[in-house]
């Protein structure tokens, strides 16, 4: 029997998502012994397919868990056979994408891995874990102007991202120790060559000034990719390093950085390598003026509001596109609706 695959030839870059791990990535992707992809996703399914609690499944996966776990324990040598046998599973992708491309080293690139941070390094010791850190209000200003922009709702696709992935960024790197590779965007896009160089020699490449212009370096292909900010260049550059003041000059904008870093709370965001207090200076202190909703809202579903919140929720959307008095109306008309709906819901008999 094989030796179980450690993860020798694999590199997680962690990060929230705008944090520029794709600009990371087509400057490592320079190199040539490296390969990598668009966000494959595939360590997600097996890793919470170990714990209970946060994964849904049409079968069962409570149950799942419950007969696998009896399995385990009863017909094995254990839990880690389980942990073999996604070590197997990885090593047939990696290995084959590598063989494929004739690389050595393989990149995987996928913000949302920062939830699965210790299964990730119980499972691959021997890989490397990059930490990129981004100011969380330029992730925030660049989630709203790449992929919100007007369509609100589409917020809450990010809610884990903006709200959960911070803490899990420091508890791994806390978790690492001097295994963790920290890497900040403001400093990598202030300084390409000294960066990229430090990351090269933690991650044992040797490191070229050719990495740094990836015009000629094969975009990653795929649906999981940006396909906005990197592809406005073709080397590192520091000119967005400071767009993220505009979120003052929007007054929901500015309503949800603020919110955002309450949330976020001054311990973390200094664990993290931000001063709360510098970054609401930069804000500014002028009073938020009009329709604006807090972020605690577009951050929810309509099923997990009170009625209180769905009317707010209703005049703010309904004023911003008829006007004060109309969208009032129809603001009134959508909670009546909701509060019909609701009790027809609660009175529904419950199916045997």
């Amino acid at each position: 029997m094989s030796e179980p695959y450690l993860g020798d030839n694999l590199v997680f870059v962690v990060s929230q998502p705008r944090s520029g791990s794709t600009l990371l990535q087509r400057i490592l992707s320079g190199h040539k012994d490296i390969e990598s992809s668009a966000e494959t996703w595939l360590m997600l399914q097996p890793a919470y397919g170990g714990r209970e609690g946060g994964l849904e499944a049409e079968y069962g996966h409570d149950w799942s868990l419950l007969a696998r776990n009896d399995f385990l324990q009863h017909y094995t040598d254990g839990t880690e056979v389980y942990d073999d046998a996604v070590r197997a599973y990885a090593r047939v992708f990696y290995d084959n994408a590598l063989r494929k491309s004739g690389g050595k080293i393989f990149i995987e690139k996928t913000p949302r891995y920062s939830l699965i941070i210790a299964e990730l390094h119980r499972l691959f010791p021997q890989a490397k874990f990059v930490f990129l850190l981004r100011n969380p209000l330029a992730v925030l200003a660049s989630v709203m102007n790449s992929f919100v922009k007007e369509k609100w709702h589409w917020l809450q696709e990010f809610k884990v991202d903006l709200l959960k992935s911070p803490q899990c960024l420091v508890d791994g790197i806390k978790l690492l120790g001097d295994d963790a590779i920290v890497v900040r965007y403001e400093e990598l896009v202030a300084d390409p060559s000294g960066q990229t160089r430090a990351l090269c020699e933690r991650l044992g490449i040797e490191f070229s000034e050719a990495m740094l212009d990836y015009s000629s370096t094969p975009a990653a292909k795929g649906f999981m990719t940006d396909r906005v900010g990197v592809q406005q260049h073709s080397r590192p550059t520091d000119k967005s390093t400071d767009k993220w003041l505009s979120l003052k000059d929007d007054p929901q904008q500015l309503q949800l950085a603020r919110d955002y870093l309450e949330a976020l709370g001054t311990g973390l965001l200094s664990e993290l390598g931000y001063s709360r207090q510098e970054l609401e200076a930069a804000l500014g202190t002028a009073p938020v003026k009009g329709n604006v909703l807090p972020l605690r809202l577009l951050l929810s579903s309509p099923a997990s509001m009170s009625l209180r919140d769905v009317y707010a929720c209703c005049r703010w959307e309904r004023k911003r596109e008829y006007g004060a008095f109309k969208g009032e109306i129809k603001a009134l008309a959508e909670l009546f609706g909701e509060c019909l709906r609701r009790i027809a819901t609660a009175f529904r008999p419950t199916p045997l």
